[in-house]
């Protein structure tokens, strides 16, 4: 006779929050661009200035680290190189410019589960005896690395791209892996 294996509520929630708190850990990337600009004419490529981080007013608050800063254009520079671009250090003489951008943004999300209850059966109104709502709250960060492209010529935007990502704690103490992995991501579907 075979046994079947039957997890409780609380033991198949738990599973579930498991899977669901995984999942929060891909990368999601999306992008846009101008259609009308000839991306095959473009060879070269340089940053937008020597500091190509754009801090926006709310990186004030949270200064981002140098070595960050570098770790990121390290790897645009490797994954533009990896796609057959070349780099050149005079912004001037490049087909496209670059100029990035991070950020992170705290977040909360409430989750509510009927908990089964077995009181005493008496008069109630219906269905609001037997069940109560369990809430469960989850914080977390995501953090947002988005590229913007210009080109070299006429100093125009033509392509936006980003890659957002909840942060872990091992995100936290070396982001090396997380940037490469968002860089290739983010510029998955950069049109050639």
């Amino acid at each position: 006779m075979k046994k079947r294996l039957r997890l409780a509520p609380r033991a198949a929630l738990g599973l579930l929050s498991v899977v669901a708190f995984q999942g929060c850990e891909t990368i999601d990337s999306g992008s846009h661009y101008d259609e009308t600009n000839n991306f095959g004419e473009y060879e070269s490529f340089s940053w937008i200035d020597d500091t190509p981080f754009i801090a926006g007013e709310r990186q004030t608050r949270v200064p981002v680290s140098p070595l960050t800063q570098t770790k990121i254009e390290r790897a645009i520079q490797a994954e533009l190189e990896r796609k057959g671009y070349t780099f050149t250090e005079d912004r001037d003489d490049a087909d496209f410019v670059i100029a990035y951008t991070i950020g992170t943004r705290d977040q909360v999300t409430v989750d509510s589960y009927p908990y089964p209850y077995r009181g005493a059966w008496g008069w109630h109104v219906y269905g609001s005896h037997y069940y109560v709502r369990e809430y469960r709250e989850h914080a977390y960060t995501k953090g947002t690395l988005s590229v913007d492209i210009f080109d070299g010529e006429s100093r125009r935007p033509v392509w936006h791209g980003w890659a957002e990502k909840t942060i872990t704690e091992s995100d936290r103490e070396d982001p090396s892996d997380t940037i490469v992995n968002a860089v290739a991501k983010l510029f998955g579907e950069f049109p050639r």
